[in-house]
């Protein structure tokens, strides 16, 4: 009776805040079978499944399975939420449609992650009961009597987000991943070096409530649908409001956060993993790979370019065919024992968006040289912007002597003093050509104590510098298109700095067909005035030319 009065009380606080919708149905695939099914999570949580299966299977045949867990595959995953749904939702029609992944005999789970759709819970926002979610449902689809015991995981962004929690858990029967624009740890999706990503982050963790609130669907859900969300609200209520403030917290060592950090036991899998990520990814943001990307100890594939939020088979988008099919193939040979069919261990789109083959990437004959930048004040207020960039310490580099080429992380050091603890500090990195057009490369921030030597990493690029341009450093304290920080208004005073660029050594070529990704005409522009380059320019030298490969 309490969880049925409980369930009600939360239905009626749904419908105040969610509009009802026509009942909307995603088909099940003609070519399947679909089953909706309750298991167990490593702590008793009931988690709710999708299961489909080939529709011309035989009796008893065992199907390898690709499996995808997090919080879209329920009524609040779809776009809008619809409680008056009916069917599935299917949130990868794309590996139906272009993988025919049941007509190539795989089964398919779609898992609700604990609080969302019909499982039981409170969602944890990437905590330990979710990462026990994703372990969990490795293992239970690796030993039901139509699996062959062998698991690839699929997903983007959030749902990559939890593959990448397998990874860290090393569940039995977990055989590859395709990961696509994930998260690798809670706090890089929220801050970067303690300053606060855009407004829409702030509001991140209560959009993830409503998806755990929306109830499930009048049509189709069987009774435990109902039952299991309401019982795990009605018993855990203080999670949405611990993760809404605790996920405010920019303190990186809090102990919400660091339950979240499982980069370094991901990085640690052997699992075969193929990769997808842009290095213009507003949402996840560019650098939710390199940590655990680099570390990864078992056969990789990596895509990288200059998209944004976008999955790898989105072709237009990424401006490169390709991604599904290698992506199958990848799948074929881990979960089928298929051979594996050659391709490039990265392939990587540089600034001009042109793609080519690389051994690894970053490569490995990139080397950090160094360029000095000017000592001088800034205000840490919200005035600067990547596209208009004002008030803040301009340095500028001698124009390139010749054609370079970085690829990496750059790296900015400053030695610093505030008025204030905990004021902010942007840099934004910029492509200048003879006029004065500007184009942003890179940018990264931190919050910086009252006296300190300040050393990060800012966004990984494949860029090509070209004969005759320069770099333009700006550090201020804000970029109000990529963070919204709380701003102290201190004075900042920067003594001297430096930034390093992972110069490559040989030149490279286009040997890979594509084209320009579609988010590059998106890039910020700014002109800058050349009075400004003139009375900013630092003296430096460039790396030696680059050579050409034997």
């Amino acid at each position: 009776m309490r969880i049925r009065t409980s369930f009600v009380l939360l239905l009626a606080l749904v419908a105040s805040v969610l509009p009802f919708t026509t009942a909307v149905a995603d088909p099940v695939p003609e070519d399947a079978t679909w089953t909706q099914v309750y298991f167990a999570s490593e702590d008793g949580t009931m988690l709710h499944a999708d299961v489909f299966l080939p529709k011309d299977r035989e009796e008893n045949e065992r199907h390898p399975v690709i499996l995808s867990i997090g919080p879209y595959f329920g009524s609040g995953g779809s776009a809008p939420p619809t409680p008056t749904r009916e069917g599935p939702v299917m949130r990868f029609q794309d590996l139906i449609d272009e993988g025919k992944i049941f007509k190539r005999g795989y089964a398919y789970i779609q898992v609700d992650s604990r609080g969302y759709g019909g499982s039981d819970g409170c969602y944890d926002l990437g905590g330990a009961g979710e990462q026990m979610d994703a372990a969990s449902a490795v293992e239970w689809a690796a030993e039901q009597a139509w699996s062959n015991g062998r698991v690839g995981m699929w997903g983007k962004s959030y749902d990559a987000w939890t593959q990448v929690m397998a990874l860290a858990h090393k569940p039995k029967g977990l055989e590859a991943a395709i990961i696509q624009s994930p998260l690798i740890e809670g706090y890089k999706g929220f801050f970067m070096n303690g300053v606060h990503y855009d407004a829409g982050w702030y509001a991140t963790p209560g959009l993830y409530g409503d998806y755990d609130l929306t109830p499930p669907s009048a049509n189709d859900s069987p009774p435990e649908e109902f039952i299991y969300p309401a019982k795990g609200t009605a018993t855990n209520p203080d999670c949405y409001a611990n993760n809404g403030t605790q996920a405010a917290i920019g303190d990186h060592s809090t102990d919400y956060w660091m339950e979240r950090d499982i980069r370094e036991a991901a990085g640690a899998s052997t699992v075969p993993v193929l990769w997808s990520h842009g290095f213009l990814d507003a949402n996840t943001k560019p650098d939710n790979f390199m940590d655990v990307w680099t570390a990864l100890q078992g056969p990789k594939r990596g895509w990288f370019g200059q998209y944004d939020h976008v999955r790898g088979n989105e072709d237009k988008l990424v401006g490169r065919d390709g991604f599904m099919n290698e992506a199958m193939a990848w799948l074929d040979h881990y979960l089928k024992g298929l051979p594996l069919k050659r391709f490039p261990a990265t392939e990587i789109q540089d600034s001009n968006g042109e793609w080519r083959k690389e051994a690894a990437w970053p490569p490995r004959d990139a080397k950090l040289h160094r360029f000095r930048l000017k000592a001088g004040e800034y205000t840490d207020d919200p005035m600067n912007s990547a596209d208009s960039p004002g008030d803040g310490i301009w340095s500028f580099t001698p124009r390139a002597p010749y054609d370079l080429h970085f690829a990496g992380l750059p790296e900015l050091s400053v030695d610093v003093t505030d008025q204030l603890a905990q004021a902010n500090l942007v840099a934004l990195v910029y492509d200048v050509d003879p006029k004065g057009d500007a184009r942003l490369i890179t940018r990264g921030a931190s919050l910086v104590g009252e006296d300190e030597r300040l050393t990060f990493e800012l966004y990984p690029e494949d860029w090509r510098l070209a004969k005759g341009h320069r770099f333009g450093v700006f550090i201020s304290g804000s970029d109000s298109s990529w963070f919204t920080p709380t701003h102290t208004g201190a004075t900042v005073a920067i003594s001297k700095g430096a930034i390093q660029f992972p110069f490559l050594r040989f030149k490279r070529r286009s040997n890979l067909e594509g084209r320009p990704a579609q988010a590059m005409q998106n890039v910020p522009e700014p002109m800058i005035e050349k009075d400004v380059i003139k009375a900013n320019t630092v003296k430096g030298k460039f790396p030696p030319r680059l050579k050409r490969r034997r």
